[in-house]
């Protein structure tokens, strides 16, 4: 058995093959002269041309197999493709280093992706999986078919590989593929977009598996718990028998929930939203009977382009966004960039320390014009559709002020320039600084309403890199000081009179949601993926047993203690 992480959960049996998708390849590379260097650029265009041009038949694939939001993973791809950072780099290397184009770009993608490696942000640096994807297949293009092409998988197969990108799942259309087991990875990578769409079974993190696994080899992919069986005994397969079947019958139960409400057995209504990044994801969200955006991160609009949108071009994709779930809120979360977040088009200074550095709405106030550009689009939007603004990243009383200064200012602007807008347009502050926590009463006084960002607040509560696997285990959401922040923020919101919403992981996860409705939390924000289950577990909580069970998990000291009590209430819960 190997352990891994779950990236998709279910179940699959298969044979395993083995696989290299990803792996590196020999890329010729040779000293070319300045009359040469021309020449090269052409070949880059070509392939760029042959590159696109498959891309665009994969979204047609998957947009009509999986649907629009996956299917978009691959037009930010052929953004990528055109990325002016991209060919610089790359005509630079042809140029300046002379050397041919294959050299070229496997020097450009390699230097373009180890950048967002470098990221703290999760989110972003899954995007090195989309560039790396991207330079295999312009090195593919470049090689003119000589590499290797996608194995056949034998019926009801389980690939496994080193890394899986995006294009290897959209080219096994037509393949029957059960499970996939790879060795890196991550939550929001795009290939695990695609898993989750196709429902197939996913772990990631898995080590050495393409070493381990032999292809041929019978194995158990455990979606749940996160582990591999690698030809399994009798006695195991007996025990998945039984499992599988207790699935169909808890996924048969979902579907049962999607006209019905957030409620819980006690009639608790709970307000449950979507976290979204792009308009496709308010599709799934609408279609899943979301209640609103509880979060749109807006950094997505920024990263696919290769200049900072205009009021324009953002009113236009925002707007397209909240079409989607019109009538409902939609809460937009203005631009939260800086420290490990980076924009390739706006270089800021090396920082020490990025976790502590200037971000969010601080590096915005900084820079004026880009928050003025993105609050008048925001503005307009409100004119026709239910929005609300809310700041990133606020450290106190003064950034929210600040804040709300320059909103002022472009309510004024607008009416000078006679743009219609809701002049009463809501504004909220992420509560996600162990300084806004601190002050959130304070805080509730100059905000409408507030948004917990569990894991930042995490991270900077109990000085812990999420990111970092040295101090990963120090990072827990169930640690005392965590949940006693919780609370005081709670009833610091509730005192005021102001709606306090979760949008952070741990919204997300059903193990926590009667822990947080016994906070005091009655709205959740969470991904589109787990609504249903979330759902599920709001319904079956009961609120009087849910606020005295948070009431003695604030008693308890120690993160141990809070894990075993919750352990032994799901144990009865399962028992009753």
């Amino acid at each position: 058995m190997i352990l891994g992480e779950v990236a998709s959960s279910g179940l699959a049996r298969g044979p395993a093959v083995v696989c290299g998708c990803a792996e590196d390849t020999i890329v010729p590379r040779r000293t070319i002269d300045a009359r040469e260097a021309p020449f090269e650029m052409e070949r880059l265009d070509a392939a760029i041309s042959i590159v696109e041009r498959d891309l665009k038949r994969l979204q047609e694939i998957v947009q009509r197999d999986t649907g629009k939001h996956e299917a978009d993973i691959f037009e930010a791809q052929v953004l990528l493709l055109h990325d002016v950072a991209l060919r610089e780099e790359v005509s630079t290397r042809c140029l300046s280093g002379k050397v041919n184009v294959e050299a070229a770009v496997d020097g450009a993608i390699e230097k373009l992706a180890s950048i967002f490696a470098r990221l703290e942000d999760a989110y972003f640096q899954e995007r090195a999986a989309d560039l790396r994807d991207v330079g295999k297949r312009l090195l593919d293009a470049l090689a003119k078919g000589q590499r290797p092409a996608m194995p056949i998988l034998p019926d009801g197969g389980i690939l496994v590989t080193t890394e899986l990108l995006p294009s290897v799942i959209a080219q096994l259309d037509g393949q029957t593929i059960r499970g996939l087991v790879a060795e890196t990875g991550g939550q929001t990578a795009h290939a695990t977009i695609l898993a989750r769409a196709r429902r197939i079974p996913m772990l990631i993190h898995v080590p050495a598996a393409a070493k381990r696994i032999q292809s041929g080899d019978q194995l158990i992919v455990d979606g749940l718990a996160g582990r591999v069986f690698i030809n399994p005994t009798p006695a195991i397969l007996r025990e998945y028998d039984r499992l599988e079947a207790d699935l169909q019958a808890h996924e048969t139960a979902l579907k049962g929930l999607l006209d019905l409400p957030a409620v819980t057995r006690d009639g608790v209504a709970i307000k449950l939203c979507a976290n979204i990044g792009k308009s496709a994801d308010a599709v799934v969200a609408a279609s899943l009977n979301a209640e609103g955006v509880g979060l749109y991160r807006t950094e997505f609009v920024f990263l696919v382009q290769d200049h900072f949108p205009s009021e324009e071009e953002q009113y236009h994709v925002y707007r397209a966004t909240a079409e989607r779930l019109k009538p409902r809120e939609v809460v937009i979360r203005v631009l939260d960039t800086g420290s490990d977040k980076i924009l390739p088009y706006f270089p800021l200074p090396r920082e020490a320390n990025p976790s502590l550095g200037r971000r969010g709405i601080r590096l915005l106030l900084a820079h004026p014009e880009i928050l003025r550009a993105q609050l008048r689009a925001i503005l307009r939007l409100s004119a026709t559709h239910p929005v609300s603004i809310l700041l990133p990243m606020v450290g106190g009383v003064e950034d929210v002020r600040a804040a709300k200064v320059v909103i002022e200012s472009m309510k004024a602007s607008l009416a000078a320039d006679r743009q219609a807008f809701n002049p009463r347009i809501p504004v909220g502050a992420m509560i996600e600084t162990p300084a806004a926590a601190i002050l959130a009463a304070r805080l509730a006084q100059e905000v409408d309403f507030f948004s917990i960002g569990t894991n930042d607040l995490v991270q900077y509560l109990l000085t812990t890199d999420r990111t970092s696997n040295d101090v990963s285990s120090y990072y827990e959401p169930l640690h005392p000081a965590m949940l006693e922040t919780l609370a005081s923020v709670a009833t610091a919101a509730k005192a005021a009179g102001r709606n306090v919403s979760i949008c952070g992981e741990m919204a997300g996860n059903p193990a926590y949601t009667a822990l947080l409705l016994g906070l005091g939390f009655r709205s959740l924000s969470v991904s589109p993926g787990d609504l249903l289950e979330i759902k599920n577990a709001i319904r079956a909580t009961r609120m009087q047993h849910a606020e005295s069970f948070a009431r003695h998990l604030l008693q308890l000291s120690t993160i141990q203690e809070i894990k075993d009590h919750l352990r032994d209430a799901k144990a009865r819960e399962v028992n009753e």
